[in-house]
């Protein structure tokens, strides 16, 4: 009789050592799980961040392009500017010759 309340004393403390590492099981498979969502969005994250810079890179091209057209047709401007002013001086300066005389 003693035998046997001392051997359901070990299987109901083996039960409950078990129970607590089942749960203890739990926890664990639940925390890598968050852990492997949480690599999957630093994952994505990572992958648009390079998208973003590459974009990013593109777009820092195209701009020096049009700062380098800008330029040119600055210059451009500015010699047609200067050849309209000459030909309107020129020919405020024919009307006032013939006026004159």
């Amino acid at each position: 009789m003693k035998t046997v309340l001392v051997l359901d004393m070990v299987a109901e403390m083996d039960l409950q050592r078990l129970e607590r590492i089942e749960e203890k099981l739990d926890k664990l498979s639940e925390a890598v799980t968050n852990i492997a969502r949480v690599e999957e969005k630093i994952y994505a994250s990572t992958k648009r961040a390079d998208r973003l810079e590459h974009r990013l890179d593109i777009i820092e091209t195209e701009l020096d392009e049009v700062k380098n057209i800008v330029a040119y047709n600055s210059k451009t401007v500015a010699g047609v500017e200067r050849i309209f002013w000459v030909v309107i001086s020129a020919g405020a300066s024919a009307i006032v010759y013939f006026l004159r005389g």
